[in-house]
C-alpha cells in the first residue's frame, strides 16, 4: 500500500479590507499514490499543490479529511507511529540553495536525520555518508565541504542523499529540477529515475514542467483551485485529455510550429481565486465549453469508462458531449 488522501481539505484564515476571510487552498481532494509509482500534481501557481505536499509531510494539519499511510490515518497514529512515518516519507525541495544549511558540512547535513532516529557509531555513520554520496554521484571527499562550494546540480544531489538517508518508502519531489540549469536537469532527472528503480521508491511529484511530468510520472492529478479536476494514467492524460482545464494546460505548452494555435486560449487570462471561488464548477468562468448548469452545479469527480476520473458536466449524464 502507499499514501492516500481522503476528502482532504485545508483552509486558511486571512485578513482583508472587508475583515476576515477564508482561503480554501485544498478542497475535498481524493487521491491514491500507489507504492512504487510516480504520481504528479500539476496545475497553475496557487492551485494547492504545495499545500497538499505539506499536508502529506505533516507540516500542516488538515481542516478536514485525512492522509492515510498503509491504510491508517495519520491523525490516529501514536507518537511512535508518527515518528516512523516521518522516517518513511521524505522530501526534496525546489531550491537547493535554500534547502541546505550553509553553516553545516555535507556530512552534518546528511547525518542529521539519521541521528534523529538512530544512534549509530561514528564508523557506521561515516560509511553511510560515503555510500549515499556514491549513490548520488558525488565523491566521498564532498562530505567535508560546505554547500556554497558546490554547483546547483551538486547541491540538489546532496538534498537527494539527505532524503535517502533513512531508507524512506516515499519521497515528495517539489519542483526538483526547476531551479537548475537546463544543461544539468536531465542528469538529476535520470538520477531520480535510477534511484526509484533501485530502491523501489514511491514519488509524489509537484511540477509545472509538463514535459518532466510526462517523462517521469505514471499517474497525473490535475489540480484547479484546490480540487482535482482530472486524474488518470499519464499516457491517457497527455494523449487524450478530457477536462477542458487539462486541455488548456497542454495547449499552453510551447510547440515548435509557427502555425500552431492553442484551442482553448480564449478567456484563459482570468486565473480565479481560492479566496472567492466562483459558484458551481470553479473553472466555468474560463471554460470555452461552459453551460448554464456549470454556473450552478459543481460536478463531482467521477470514474469514466476508460478508468480515469474527471469532474466535468460535458463528460457525464445528459450533458455528455464530445469536446
Amino acid at each position: 500500500m502507499g499514501l492516500e488522501l481522503r476528502n482532504l481539505s485545508k483552509h486558511f484564515s486571512v485578513r482583508t479590507d472587508q475583515g476576515k476571510a477564508t482561503v480554501r487552498a485544498v478542497e475535498g481532494v481524493n487521491l491514491e499514490i500507489p507504492a512504487g509509482q510516480t504520481v504528479a500534481l500539476v496545475g497553475e501557481s496557487g492551485c494547492g499543490k504545495t499545500t497538499i505536499a505539506k499536508l502529506a509531510l505533516m507540516l500542516e494539519q488538515p481542516s478536514s479529511g485525512a492522509v492515510n499511510f498503509d491504510g491508517k490515518s495519520l491523525g490516529e497514529m501514536s507518537r511512535s507511529e508518527i515518528k516512523d512515518y516521518r522516517r518513511q516519507v521524505q522530501a526534496v525541495f525546489q531550491d537547493p540553495y535554500a534547502s541546505l544549511n550553509p553553516r553545516l558540512t555535507v556530512r552534518r547535513i546528511i547525518t542529521e536525520p539519521i541521528l534523529a532516529h538512530y544512534s549509530p557509531d561514528r564508523v557506521t555513520l561515516n560509511a553511510r555518508v560515503a555510500e549515499l554520496l556514491e549513490i548520488v554521484g558525488l565523491p566521498a571527499a564532498a562530505a567535508d565541504l560546505y554547500p556554497h562550494e558546490f554547483s546547483g546540480g551538486q547541491r540538489q544531489r546532496i538534498a537527494i542523499a539527505r532524503a535517502l538517508a533513512l531508507n524512506p518508502k516515499i519521497i515528495i519531489l517539489d519542483e526538483p529540477i526547476s531551479a537548475l540549469d537546463v544543461s544539468i536537469r536531465a542528469q538529476v532527472l535520470n538520477l531520480l529515475m535510477d534511484i526509484q528503480e533501485k530502491f523501489g521508491l514511491t514519488y509524489l511529484l509537484i511540477a509545472h514542467d509538463l514535459a518532466l511530468v510526462e517523462h517521469l510520472s505514471t499517474r497525473v492529478a490535475v489540480i484547479y483551485l484546490g480540487s482535482v479536476v482530472e486524474c488518470g494514467p499519464s499516457e491517457q492524460i497527455f494523449s487524450a485529455p478530457q477536462h477542458p482545464y487539462t486541455q488548456a494546460l497542454l495547449n499552453a505548452v510551447p510547440r515548435p510550429d509557427p502555425d500552431y494555435v492553442p484551442k482553448a486560449a480564449d478567456g484563459f487570462d482570468d486565473t480565479g481565486s481560492a479566496l472567492e471561488p466562483p459558484s458551481g464548477c470553479k473553472f466555468h468562468p474560463r471554460c470555452p465549453y461552459a453551460m448554464a448548469v456549470c454556473k450552478i452545479d459543481n460536478p463531482p469527480l467521477l470514474k469514466l469508462p476508460d478508468g480515469r476520473e474527471a469532474a466535468c458536466h460535458l463528460l457525464t449524464g445528459p450533458h455528455a458531449a464530445q469536446m
